[in-house]
């Protein structure tokens, strides 16, 4: 079986073709769940704000038009779907109660579980990681998650939020710059202890 391009799957779909919409759901659904999660940290909120972006594309379907990659169409979507949400609640929603989410190894250790001590340290990681992406403006994480989960290059990045390929260079640097200076603190703060 070769692979259909998104595109076509869309416009197959916009013929009638239910299994080109269960193509499309099946190769976008964790990426796009993920940036509405890291978006809003609430999993209801994400979960809300993901189906109606999946809703917005079924009504969509017999008027889509090859304009530009689907997946630049699919979270332009999604991106507006997020700011009428911050607008209808008036919020930028941070991630995480950051407090509760560094795993404490020694804790896990001194309370004799089964947990592998790789997975420990990879589940701390990422709590690390999250705290840390929690920091960021909405406009350098939303950057960064969209050029790091999603694979969108500059260009797409910079023409899913309106802004310049500069500015969204920009962003990401900074956001990075940002991330290695918080993950680096945070290791010091765990060695410390």
């Amino acid at each position: 079986m070769t692979d259909i391009a998104d595109e076509q799957l869309m416009l197959n779909y916009g013929q009638g073709d239910v299994q080109a919409f269960t193509q499309l759901y099946l190769r976008h659904k964790n990426s796009l769940y993920r940036y509405f999660l890291r978006q809003c940290a609430n999993p209801q909120m994400a979960e809300e704000l993901y189906q109606e972006v999946w809703n917005k594309l079924i009504k969509a379907r017999s008027q889509y038009q090859v304009s530009a990659k689907f997946t630049t169409w699919l979270y332009r979507i999604a991106y507006n779907e997020l700011i009428d949400h911050y607008r209808r609640t008036g919020t930028q929603s941070k991630w995480l109660d950051t407090d509760n989410q560094d795993l404490d190894i020694d804790y896990f250790a001194d309370h004799n579980t089964h947990l592998d001590a790789e997975k420990l340290l990879q589940d701390q990681q990422a709590a690390q990681l999250k705290a840390c992406l929690a920091q960021l403006s909405r406009e350098q994480k939303e950057a960064f998650l969209l050029k790091h989960e999603a694979d969108f290059t500059l260009k797409e990045i910079a023409e899913l939020v309106t802004q310049t390929s500069e500015n969204i260079k920009s962003r990401i640097r900074y956001a990075q710059a940002k991330l290695k200076h918080c993950i680096k603190h945070k290791v010091e703060s765990n060695n410390e202890r």
